[in-house]
């Protein structure tokens, strides 16, 4: 856990067999790792993403014979 992280307690309900089964697929310690490691996860997803629909319109027109000419 980060050092600066703030402690929330919350109470929700989630599948009791998809808790079991991402802790045992993921051999998360508790259900509060396999939580947070879940959290973690979706915001990485959503960054890489986020970061894919903005670079991907980026054309490079630098053929290979160019960027050798271009290192030289």
């Amino acid at each position: 856990m980060a050092t600066n992280a703030i402690l929330m307690k919350i109470t929700t309900y989630i599948d009791e067999s998809l808790l079991k089964r991402a802790l045992r697929v993921t051999k998360a310690r508790s259900q509060r790792e396999v939580l947070e490691s879940g959290l973690k996860n979706l915001l990485a997803d959503i960054a890489r993403r986020r970061f894919a629909r903005e670079f991907d319109s980026i054309r490079l027109d630098l053929s290979l014979a160019r960027l050798k000419k271009q290192r030289a």
